[in-house]
């Protein structure tokens, strides 16, 4: 009786395993690809996003949905990304140190951890700045702190909400020069540039990609730069640390893939965006777009999301914001 039984399942099992093997060598892509942005479309992170797709196109085969899911910081499009299938077909991008910032803070609401994501590419290091309209009365960050310390809470600062590297920045801001003010949240860059345009707010902390052409227009004028040293873009402009504010602020842009995505298909995605990163017409594109390009590999950007990981986590230990 089992020697009958076996032998009649015997074909289908063949057949279910050849059927498996067959999908296995099947070539990858065999469909366009889905990449969740975390943020607004127009915004830096798409913007990015459907720059670095459209050469991508050639290198991968197929083309890239970008579905924009934003909320909540950012932690709304991560938790999409972290759950969504793990076949290859859903990637996504994500966004340091919001990414990381969000477990730690929100340790009982985010549905997501680090390690459900596996890094493809870093793209962009994009500094933070400090910017106000062009009539404002704060010529300098200067201007801006002793005003802050001699009126504590009227100035009104847009920034991007809880969770986001502009909500640790305005924390370190207050603690490190003792200065309070109105934090009022936007969901995206836009909605915060027509309302300093508008006079609703007096000051907004944003990227610098961000709000490049209304700095061109002489709509708005950049008091201060979150890098290093400073950047291209905003000559001009100190850097915080130059302006009596010891502190750095970069968020990052790159693309990672949900955790048990075969690792081949990871590095099929790595192999072909470095190629779109190197691209010609990519980086004239990004020229186009002043975007601050900085690559990093899956490895590099898996060592940068730990460490910053392990520095965040040691921070709000100290003092949670």
């Amino acid at each position: 009786m089992k020697h009958k039984l076996l032998a009649a399942l015997l074909p289908a099992f063949l057949l279910t395993a050849g059927f498996n093997a067959k999908a296995a060598d099947e070539p990858y892509p065999q469909k366009p690809i889905v990449a969740i942005v975390a943020f607004p479309a127009g915004g830096g992170t798409d913007i990015i996003a459907r720059s670095i797709f459209r050469t991508a196109e050639k290198y991968v085969g197929k083309g890239f949905v970008v579905d924009n899911k934003p909320g909540a910081g950012g932690a709304i499009g991560f938790t999409a990304i972290a759950g969504a299938p793990k076949d290859g077909y859903t990637l996504g991008f994500i966004n340091a140190p919001t990414i990381v910032l969000n477990p730690i803070q929100l340790a009982d609401k985010v549905k997501y951890k680090l390690d459900d994501f596996v890094p493809i590419a870093n793209f962009v290091s994009d500094p933070g700045v400090f910017a106000v309209n062009v009539d404002s009365p704060f010529k300098t960050f200067k201007d801006f702190v002793d005003y802050a310390k001699a009126n504590p809470n009227k100035v009104k600062l847009a920034y991007g909400g809880p969770g986001t590297s502009e909500a640790l920045a305005l924390r370190n801001l207050e603690q490190k020069l003792d200065i309070k003010f109105r934090k009022v949240p936007f969901e995206g860059t836009g909605p915060q540039l027509t309302a300093l345009m508008g006079g609703h707010i007096d000051i907004m902390i944003s990227n610098a990609s961000e709000i490049y052409p209304q700095v061109e227009a002489k709509t708005i004028r950049v008091i201060a730069v979150g890098s290093e040293k400073r950047v291209d873009l905003y000559p001009n402009a100190p850097t915080y640390k130059e302006s009596g504010f010891d502190y750095t602020q970069v968020s990052m842009r790159g693309l990672a893939a949900p955790k048990g995505v075969d690792a081949k298909h990871v590095k099929f995605l790595a192999d072909a965006m470095k190629k779109s990163f190197e691209d010609p017409e990519f980086r004239k594109h990004a020229q186009e777009l002043h975007l601050p390009l900085q690559y990093m590999g899956p490895e590099e950007l898996a060592k940068e999301l730990a460490r910053q990981d392990a520095f965040y986590r040691a921070e709000y230990a100290k003092s949670p914001w």
